[in-house]
């Protein structure tokens, strides 16, 4: 009779063999997917400090055309510059680049934007948006770059 109790007392001492190799069986799966979600992200946003370098670029190419004379528009040199950032922003948008374009009278999202100041107005309801001072950049679903905006206040 006590080898019986010591035979299970042993057995109830032991190891459960199959719970411990179906908890490495799923941490093993856990890992592998981990993994797989890594490295996904590492192919979708691992280009994004290069890309977040030539954003300004286009930010300039904008700047740049907006300050051209009314008379120089159709210009060679204007219709070029139009042209290179077009290019530019051909190449961002095939690599997941995708602008974020504010809309004046819209609300502001500092999700999304960034209020660079505030302009009293009484056509603007507060806290919307008076002007766009540049636009913002998302990657696939990754805000780069927030879109730079003049927000409206009631306060003088």
């Amino acid at each position: 009779m006590a080898d019986e109790e010591q035979i299970i007392e042993e057995e109830t001492n032991q190891p459960n063999y199959h719970d411990l190799w179906l908890r490495s069986q799923a941490d093993i799966e856990n890992l592998r997917k981990r993994s797989e979600q890594e490295r996904s992200n590492l192919l979708k946003f691992g280009q994004a400090g290069l890309l977040e370098e030539l954003l300004p670029i286009v930010d300039n190419f904008d700047r740049a055309t907006k300050a051209v004379p009314a008379d120089q528009q159709a210009a060679a040199w204007v219709v070029g510059i139009q042209y290179i950032r077009q290019n530019l922003m051909t190449v961002l948008e095939s690599n997941g680049v995708s602008l974020v374009t504010p809309e004046v009278g819209s609300s502001y999202d500092p999700q999304l934007q960034e209020a660079l100041g505030t302009v009293f107005s009484q056509e603007v309801a507060e806290g919307h948006i008076v002007a766009v001072i540049a636009n913002g950049y998302k990657l696939h679903d990754r805000l780069l770059k927030p879109a730079q905006v003049t927000v409206s206040t009631t306060n003088e």
